[in-house]
């Protein structure tokens, strides 16, 4: 049912500009390519090619849609036949929308993310944005997204997922897919910044709990609750704090707390320093697991002219006691992007900046 669900709203989109008699059809893209020089170098090549057509209905009311593509290959200069293995063309978006005054309704396949946390985000839920990554990408999520803005500025989103039945965001256990997932988030103005109420309700997958765990289990279910601030008092100051709680057959199996603070302010002259600590429990009832991650980050960049930026992140894991950094010089012209990065992490997360390199990235958007 999925399935079919997907290939006919793809057709729809990808004929949509007929249906609509699109007022609007643009075409844009990002070409890019990077040379990573570690203990395994390789050589990278991304297209993501996208369309966006745009429809007005009545007054204040528009019908838009965008299709995008995501094509990559990866050579390892030490292994290039392995490209086949490290090589995709996919979906990246493509998703329908519904817009009039204070509303917006879309459905498809999505971005969505929320929370003012910057590097160490603990309401990164369903996207696995890296700020280290210059193309900021990541994967969407199937999904239709409701959000309404109300006159004072607060807004409320209301949310259902289905056919995701891969790992998102912060999750270590995959999602139940024939089983919709359903949340929502209220957003308010408070005195100099906005506070935040978020939740979600899912079905956890059950091979991939029992892969994990030894429990027999017939019914799996997760529920997370968050709050988050954000306020302008001169410096700025957030923070994000999330409960999660897996019962399996009614029983609570791991709870997991989440905490993000940080500040951010601009010295002259265009200094700008982010800090960011985050602390993550996690209780597994059955196995009598308690485990406590906790890690800082700072941040600082700075503008050189119109043209040149710099951005250096200290990372600090207080449990192992070790310190990861990254430095990226970027300079962009009007099309173009150039960046030098290097970088020192650990060489088991599962990321282009894994381990020790050295990385330099061309981008042409047009």
């Amino acid at each position: 049912m999925k399935n079919f669900i997907k290939i006919n709203l793809f057709v729809f989109l990808l004929f949509i500009p007929g249906y609509l008699g699109a007022q609007s059809v643009s075409l844009q893209g990002t070409l890019s390519g990077w040379l990573t020089a570690t203990q395994e170098p390789n050589l990278g090549f991304r297209y993501l090619p996208e369309m966006r057509v745009s429809q007005s209905i009545a007054r204040e009311k528009t019908i838009d849609a965008e299709i995008a593509i995501n094509s990559y290959a990866l050579f390892p200069l030490q292994s290039p036949r392995e490209v086949e293995n490290n090589s995709d063309l996919k979906l990246y978006r493509w998703w329908m929308r519904y817009s009039a005054a204070g509303l917006e309704t879309r459905i498809g396949l999505q971005k969505i993310n929320f929370g003012p946390a910057k590097i160490m985000r603990t309401l990164m839920w369903f996207d696995r944005i890296d700020i280290r990554d210059p193309l900021k990408l990541t994967d969407g999520v199937y999904a239709i997204l409701g959000r309404y803005y109300f006159l004072n500025n607060a807004n409320i989103w209301i949310w259902g997922l289905y056919g995701n039945d891969s790992l998102k965001g912060l999750e270590f256990v995959e999602t139940d897919d024939t089983h919709p997932e359903v949340g929502g988030r209220y957003q308010f103005p408070v005195p100099r910044g906005e506070f935040s109420f978020t939740y979600h309700r899912r079905q956890i997958d059950h091979a991939d709990w029992n892969k994990e765990m030894t429990s027999t289990m017939t019914d799996g279910l997760e529920n997370r609750y968050a709050l988050d601030g954000n306020w302008d008092i001169g410096i700025g100051l957030w923070f994000e704090a999330s409960v999660g709680e897996i019962k399996i057959n009614n029983t609570t199996q791991m709870r997991q707390d989440n905490l993000t603070i940080g500040s951010d302010y601009t010295f002259h002259p265009g200094i700008h320093l982010l800090y960011e600590h985050f602390l993550q429990s996690t209780d597994l009832k059955e196995e009598d697991i308690d485990e406590t991650n906790n890690f800082s980050a700072l941040s600082i960049d700075y503008n050189f002219g119109i043209i040149d930026t710099i951005i250096i992140i200290a990372y600090y894991d207080w449990n192992s006691e070790k310190n990861y950094s990254y430095l990226n010089w970027q300079r962009t012209y009007d099309n173009w992007k150039i960046n030098l990065i290097g970088f020192s992490n650990t060489k088991d997360t599962d990321n282009t900046f894994s381990g020790e390199g050295l990385q330099c990235m061309v981008t042409y958007n047009y």
